[in-house]
């Protein structure tokens, strides 16, 4: 009965010790992906868990700026679906929700002292704060070892639902939606 506990126990210790000898010599893929973006004339950060090899969540916040009058500000999460995969990173296709403000041009009533009535209509700047949906088309490429370092470009269209707030006198609250255009480019780190 010795004999037969001691070697059971040895086949454990040596199948132990070639399990573990096979994990080290493969190395496991990075989970976490943090980035910083920049755009035109803006910035951002991105944290991304990735779920499977093809699908991620994460956290972004970012302001970006297009000519100096068209802005978008976000704090959201996001998901991204990598259907191509290859040994220099790959495409990505996403989308995220949360909370918005873009800065555009709209049209409202406002109050004007040069028309009869007081009241005008027109085209002006006016920001919209409210919830975004934002579909977002990119690429990840790894740099060096696979995994590690990457850069990512890619194109973020944010459409934002919510309430106006004009820069120019308005009497009434108005709901409207602001379509936006953020181009990136990504570098980062994954672990």
């Amino acid at each position: 009965m010795k004999k037969v506990l001691f070697v059971v126990v040895l086949a454990m210790i040596i199948a132990g010790g070639v399990f573990a000898q096979a994990r080290r010599g493969a190395p496991a893929a990075a989970k976490n992906w943090i980035s910083g973006e920049v755009g035109l004339l803006g910035a951002g950060s991105r944290y991304e868990r990735m779920l499977s090899s093809n699908l991620s969540i994460g956290a972004n916040v970012y302001w970006n700026s297009l000519f100096f009058f068209w802005n978008e500000f976000a704090v959201d999460g996001s998901f991204r679906f990598y259907p191509v995969q290859a040994s220099w990173g790959g495409f990505f296709v996403g989308g995220a929700l949360g909370f918005h403000i873009h800065t555009g041009t709209y049209q409202y009533e406002y109050d004007s002292i040069w028309v009869s009535g007081g009241r005008a209509t027109g085209t002006w700047f006016g920001s919209v704060f409210g919830v975004a949906i934002t579909p977002e088309v990119g690429w990840k490429i790894d740099v060096g070892a696979k995994n590690k370092f990457f850069l990512s470009p890619g194109l973020k269209l944010p459409v934002t639902f919510g309430m106006l707030r004009p820069y120019l006198g308005l009497s009434k609250k108005e709901f409207k939606v602001g379509f936006g255009v953020v181009p990136y480019f990504g570098m980062g780190y994954a672990f």
